[in-house]
C-alpha cells in the first residue's frame, strides 16, 4: 500500500467538509449554531475549559451530522427505492443527531447559565 503525505488526506477531508456545506441544509445550521455559541461564550468570558466544552459539544454535533450523511448516501446506494427498511434506517440516524444536538443545547445551557462565577 502507497504511504499517503498528509496534504491530500487533508484535501479529502476539505472536500468532504464543502459537500456537507454545499449539500445538507442541516450541517449549514448547525455550523451557525456552532458559531452563535462561540460568540456567546466569547461574549460571557467563558473560561478555558467551559469554553472546551462548547467547542467540543458543537464538534460532536457537526460529526454526528457528517456520519448521518455518509450512511444515508450509502443506504441511497444499496437500495435507491426508498424500502420500509431504508426508512427506518434513515430515520434512525435522524433520532441519532437529534439527540446529540439536544445533548449539546443542554451542555450549552448549563455551562452559559451556570458556569459563570
Amino acid at each position: 500500500m502507497k504511504k499517503q503525505t498528509l496534504l491530500p488526506k487533508f484535501t479529502y477531508a476539505a472536500h468532504g467538509l464543502v459537500y456537507l456545506w454545499r449539500h445538507e441544509w442541516s450541517f449549514r445550521w448547525q455550523i451557525a449554531a456552532a458559531l452563535v455559541a462561540q460568540a456567546v461564550a466569547w461574549y460571557l468570558r467563558l473560561d478555558p475549559v467551559s469554553w472546551a466544552l462548547i467547542i467540543v459539544v458543537s464538534f460532536v454535533v457537526l460529526s454526528a451530522e457528517a456520519f448521518n450523511t455518509v450512511l444515508e448516501r450509502l443506504f441511497d446506494l444499496v437500495e435507491p427505492r426508498l424500502s420500509a427498511q431504508v426508512g427506518v434506517l434513515k430515520n434512525l440516524l435522524a433520532a441519532a443527531v437529534l439527540l446529540v444536538a439536544v445533548g449539546a443545547v443542554a451542555v450549552a445551557l448549563l455551562v452559559f447559565v451556570f458556569g459563570q462565577p
